[in-house]
């Protein structure tokens, strides 16, 4: 996955939300990054949690639809 892409699909996704963290410091990474999956709390690191991403990705036409 390339950043663009998550930032994309994070963008784009319904079920995006934000991670949320006590330091400020982490917080200021996470708000310069913006909206992504990787800044989404629903994102473990390699995969998203609740298996939006390929729906996602397949509706915005990053991969093609599983039939």
């Amino acid at each position: 996955m390339f950043y663009d892409e998550l930032r994309l699909i994070g963008e784009n996704c319904s079920h995006y939300r934000q991670r949320r963290y006590g330091s400020g410091a982490v917080m200021r990474i996470y708000e310069e990054e913006g909206i992504s999956c990787s800044t989404c709390k629903n994102w473990s690191g390699s995969r998203c949690i609740i298996d939006a991403f390929d729906k996602v990705a397949a509706d915005i036409g990053i991969v093609p639809e599983k039939n």
